[in-house]
């Protein structure tokens, strides 16, 4: 499929008539029908947006790959880690993605404190 089908698609999907699609995107109803007719695409941040809204990705949108979503695989603990507990008892499956980022600094900040100290 191409984009202007693929867009037409997921919009009616949500129930959304042009003119409440064209408001969520502060867009003219006109412009919508453009690019729904394929005569018009939108801008690259405009379809980065509809991905958004969608869930889906740009590549899905523009028709590119029929898998809607990317796989996106939660951050784990840095797999040097070895002897922090918290890695032992696999915490970082109910963290969320920031905290996960947040323990790899610091373990990391620590490991550069402690080498400088031999130095």
């Amino acid at each position: 499929m191409k984009f202007h089908e693929i867009l037409r698609k997921e919009r009616t999907s949500l129930g959304l008539n042009q003119v409440e699609f064209a408001k969520i995107f502060n867009v003219t109803k006109q412009t919508v029908s453009n690019w729904e007719n394929g005569n018009r695409n939108p801008d690259s941040a405009t379809l980065s947006k509809m991905a958004d809204y969608f869930e889906v990705t740009v590549d899905y949108l523009l028709g590119r790959t029929d898998e809607r979503n990317l796989q996106i695989e939660k951050p784990k603990l840095d797999e040097g880690i070895t002897t922090i507990n918290a890695k032992k008892i696999n915490i970082d499956e109910d963290l969320p993605d920031e905290a996960i980022d947040k323990i790899n600094e610091y373990i990391k900040m620590v490991e550069m404190m402690y080498k400088n100290k031999g130095e």
